[in-house]
Order: C-alpha cells, then structure tokens, then sequence
C-alpha cells in the first residue's frame, strides 16, 4: 500500500505538466506483456528467473505542445506470474506490477494528421507485486525464493507506435513499449549464495483509443 501511495503522488504531482498543454488527450490501452529472462547464479550453475507471458491495462494522459512534439503520463497496470526455471523444473507464482511514468513523443507528422508515426522515451517508477501463496517447499529455491512481497524500482520506458485519426476527436493508437528496470531482488529473492542482477525487458503490445480536446 505504501508503494501504491508512492505511485499515486507521483501521478499527481505530474498531471499540472499535462493540463498547462494548449490540446491534450485522454484514453486507454491494453495488449500484451512479455519479460526477458535474466540469471540467477549459484557458483557454476543457474536459474532463469522471469515472468511468464500476461496482459497489460492501463491509461493515458497526454498533450500536444507543438506540430511534433508532445508528452504524456501513462499509467499501467501488468498481471505476469513471477518463473524460475531450470534443469527440467519450473517454479511459478502469481504477480502482479504497476508502472507509472511520463513519456516524451516525437511525432513523423504534424498534429491534424491522418496517420501519424511516433517514437517515445521517459522514465518512471514500477512496482512489483508477489501475490501467490507461500510453501514451505519451491522448485529450485537453491537458487531463489518467489515471495510474497512488493517492491519499487526504477523504470525506463521506449516505445514506437502509430496514431489513426477515426474522427474529428478520436484517435486509434497501436504501439509497442519496452519496459526497462532492474530485477526485482525482493519478490524473486536470491537464496544464500546466490546471486541476480541485471534489467529486464518488458516488452508490451497494446491497442488503445484517445480523445483529443
């Protein structure tokens, strides 16, 4: 809960930029979410630790501040169950993360476009929730223990997409982010011995739709 308050100041110490905008826009997205993997070491032997394919939700706060160039808050909403696996085993348990960030955009085509190709970079904060249930015993907890806890971390958010203007107002918007932070050392715990570091990718498909006034 303590992040969550963390993640929701932020979000409202942000959204004067958006509304000092001469045009914003508001909406939502949603797709896919997909993890990289990283390594969990233990002298000469290793886990993969990641997070299993899931879906991804979330909203948009944007505004135009000239012909090309604009800037946004995006909230997300990510459910990926945390993985280790190994050696013939896998151990899964459920999880959950928010990512909070403001993104600049850079647009190939002037506002008032038909079509109109961006490219967006920013920086946020993401939290990572364990949200399974806690056994006594884990597949290849040698290496690491998936928990039940929360952890924040940095967040470093690129992406490219694609605006469709369907109407004076409304926009269709398909894009791909990449969701950059380091592994969460607190949900998938390293045991003793063992060692995890590194960042993950988070690559994240979506479809969304906006309202320009």
């Amino acid at each position: 809960m303590k992040s969550l308050k963390i993640l929701l100041i932020s979000l409202v110490v942000l959204a004067p930029i958006s509304l000092r905008a001469q045009k914003w826009e508001i909406g939502a997205a949603g797709g896919g979410s997909f993890y990289t993997k990283t390594d969990v070491t233990k002298g000469s032997t290793s886990a993969d630790a990641t997070f299993s394919p899931g879906y991804a939700a979330g909203f948009i706060l944007g505004q135009n501040m000239s012909r090309h160039f604009g800037g946004e808050i995006r909230y997300t909403y990510l459910q990926n169950d945390a993985r280790l696996s190994g050696g013939g085993k896998t151990a899964d348990f459920g999880a959950r993360s928010h990512a909070l960030h403001y993104d600049f955009l850079l647009h190939f085509s002037p506002s008032g476009s038909s079509t109109r190709p961006y490219i967006s970079f920013g920086a946020g904060i993401k939290q990572f929730q364990g949200t399974g249930i806690e056994a006594l015993t884990q597949p290849l907890s040698e290496f690491a223990l998936l928990t039940k806890t929360s952890e924040t971390t940095p967040l470093v958010s690129l992406g490219f997409g694609v605006k469709f203007r369907v109407s004076e107002k409304a926009n269709l918007r398909v894009e791909v982010k990449d969701y950059l932070s380091p592994a969460p050392v607190k949900v998938i715990s390293p045991n003793r011995g063992a060692d995890i570091s590194g960042w993950l990718h988070n690559f994240v498909p979506m479809l969304g739709i906006t309202y320009t006034f």
